[in-house]
C-alpha cells in the first residue's frame, strides 16, 4: 500500500475527512507505480461539489489517452459531509489534502479542515515537545 503524504506539521487541523477519488484507469496505474507529491494541491468547492485541484499525476507511459495531468478530480463524499465542508469554507478555513492511499482497490484522499500555523506557533510546538522529552 502506497501513501503520498503532505508534511502536516505546518497546519492545525480541526477535523479530518476521508473521501474517494474519481480517477481514470491510467491515473490509477500511474498512482500505483509512481510517486506523486501533494505539495501545491488543495481541495476546493466548485458548484457545491468538492474537487481536488492542482494534484499532478504523471502520465502513465503505457497509456493511449492524453489527459491533462493536473485536472480537477471530483471527491466522493455524502451530502452531510459536503454541507459541513461548505460551512467550514464560509468560515475561511482551508481544505488541505494530507495523504492519498489505497483502501482495498479504491484510492482514498484524507484531507483536513484547518489553518496554517504561524512561525511562532511552530516554535512553541517544538519547545513543548522538547520539554516533554526532557521530563522522561
Amino acid at each position: 500500500m502506497k501513501h503520498f503524504n503532505l508534511d502536516s506539521r505546518d497546519y492545525h487541523f480541526s477535523e479530518k475527512f476521508e473521501a474517494g477519488l474519481v480517477l481514470t484507469g491510467a491515473d490509477v496505474k500511474a498512482l500505483r507505480t509512481l510517486t506523486t507529491p501533494l505539495k501545491g494541491s488543495h481541495v476546493d468547492i466548485i458548484g457545491n461539489r468538492p474537487y481536488l485541484v492542482n494534484f499532478n499525476i504523471p502520465h502513465y507511459k503505457f497509456s493511449q489517452t492524453t489527459q491533462d495531468t493536473t485536472d480537477q478530480r471530483p471527491l466522493l463524499l455524502n451530502k452531510s459531509e459536503i454541507k459541513k465542508i461548505i460551512s467550514y469554507r464560509h468560515q475561511k478555513y482551508m481544505l488541505i489534502p494530507i495523504k492519498i492511499y489505497s483502501k482495498a482497490h479504491w484510492f482514498k484522499l484524507q484531507f483536513g479542515v484547518g489553518r496554517k500555523l504561524k512561525k511562532y506557533e511552530k516554535r512553541q510546538q517544538i519547545k513543548q515537545k522538547e520539554f516533554k522529552k526532557s521530563l522522561t
